[in-house]
């Protein structure tokens, strides 16, 4: 028999709210389907309905973690003309973003706290890429290569000890110059 459509809402939202409040404070390997199910009174078959596995489950709970860090970020760069203008913009929701996560690290599980900041980058990658060409990209690498590694460096960049030092303006003129340098 075939199995019905899931939709959205209901005790599949619950599970997904359970599963999220767990891996952020437990870490994946520490949540268990089983304690997921315990937090919404459910039991094992309706979670398999839902979800194929633990690893679907925490693919949507990360999704629904980026979306609306996605599209701001999206529009940002549909809306900027310049790479100045990407600086303080992107500066701006950084400034943003590090605020929201001071608030929740600490209850954050390290595991978890490691597969979000992968999936920041990865999640920027066609927002970057599509920057890249807008200023004319034309470098050696294929463009999806050259935004994965301009994010890459930018998130060096800003997660260094150097960079906590400068002041607004270095940092704006490190990415504006980290911007440059990649579409060259």
């Amino acid at each position: 028999m075939a199995r019905k459509p899931v939709l959205e809402g209901g005790k599949r939202d619950e599970i997904i709210a359970a599963a999220a409040k767990l891996f952020f404070t437990d870490g994946f390997e520490k949540t268990s389907v089983r304690r997921i199910l315990d937090e919404v009174d459910g039991e094992v078959g309706m979670f398999y309905h839902y979800f194929k596995s633990k690893e679907e489950l925490f693919d949507v709970v990360a999704d629904r973690f980026f979306r609306q860090y996605e599209a701001s970020f999206t529009k940002m760069a549909e809306e900027i003309n310049t790479v100045e203008e990407f600086a303080d913009r992107f500066l701006d929701m950084f400034e943003e973003s590090m605020e929201k996560y001071m608030r929740i690290q600490n209850s954050m599980h390290w595991t978890v706290r490691s597969a979000l900041h992968e999936r920041t980058l990865t999640a920027l990658v066609p927002a970057a890429e599509e920057l890249l060409k807008k200023y004319g990209y034309h470098g050696k690498y294929p463009p999806d290569i050259a935004a994965a590694k301009t994010i890459a460096d930018i998130s060096a960049a800003i997660h260094s000890r150097s960079y906590a030092a400068m002041t607004p303006e270095e940092k704006k003129n490190l990415i504006i110059s980290l911007i440059t340098d990649a579409i060259s």
